[in-house]
């Protein structure tokens, strides 16, 4: 069976191979039915999840690097044995060009971001959920990709941003909401009730990328912004640990190096 993706246009115009998982077309039984890429669980499903997945993508599954996600914002470079960079704690991994490596991230309703350097090749791939962002998990990604040799201008940076919670079902204490909004932008916090506040988390995300020079039209939301891409609204397509707490699965963003 074919593994269906969500994917962005201008990184598919940039020339990068990519995806953004649904809970669709794996083997994982249920309630993870069926494509689920939580690294803890059947690892026979989780093998053949991962080649079908490899396969959407056009990659060799040995060539797929996952990190140990804590929320923070470490970044790692992809290189050497997949099985080894799981064993790291880290929540952004970078792919030099060339080198044929894909970088992924897990969620279930934090923010996943996709971001290539057209001019160099070299992408990133960050889990933002909102300690993350708070830490400055955006900020070290694209940090590393202009560290690195050949890389553009920020200017000229692509990105994504995949499904995950929206401003509809973020609801957060106010202490919370004011440090993400002191991370991005005060117009994260869309509504407030009480000392409850709900958060818009991928504007906070958009906010801090172009922060970093990214254009707004070069930063795309797949498949959309509000209940679109809300991960907790849509049962049928995606994870929530929100709405289905230890029984949620793992959706996974994923790109390759040019």
């Amino acid at each position: 069976m074919t593994v269906p993706l969500l994917r962005s246009n201008v990184l598919a115009q940039a020339g990068f191979s990519h995806g953004f998982t649904t809970r669709l077309g794996g083997v994982s039984p249920k309630p993870y039915d069926t494509l689920d890429f939580a690294v803890l669980r059947d690892p026979a499903a989780l093998r053949e999840n991962q080649i079908r997945l490899a396969r959407a993508v056009g990659i060799e599954v040995d060539r797929l690097h996952q990190a140990m996600q804590v929320h923070g914002s470490t970044v790692l470079v992809a290189g050497g044995d997949p099985t080894a960079t799981l064993a790291l704690d880290a929540d952004a991994l970078v792919a030099e060009p060339g080198t044929g490596h894909a970088v992924a991230v897990r969620v279930a309703d934090c923010v996943p971001v996709l971001v290539a350097d057209p001019r160099s090749g070299r992408v990133a791939a960050a889990h933002a959920g909102w300690r993350g962002a708070v830490a400055g998990v955006i900020h070290a990604s694209v940090r590393r990709l202009v560290e690195g040799p050949g890389a553009g201008s920020t200017s000229s940076f692509v990105a994504a941003i995949g499904p995950s919670i929206g401003p509809c079902c973020f609801e957060v204490g106010s202490d919370v909401g004011d440090r993400i909004a002191k991370a991005s932008t005060p117009d994260v916090v869309v509504r407030r009730d009480g000392e409850k506040v709900f958060v818009d988390l991928r504007l906070a995300v958009r906010a801090q990328l172009r922060s970093l020079g990214l254009a707004d039209d070069a930063i795309e939301d797949v498949p959309g912004r509000g209940r679109d891409g809300c991960t907790r609204c849509d049962r049928e397509r995606f994870y929530s640990y929100r709405r289905d707490g230890d029984a949620s699965g793992r959706l996974l963003a994923v790109i390759v190096a040019r």
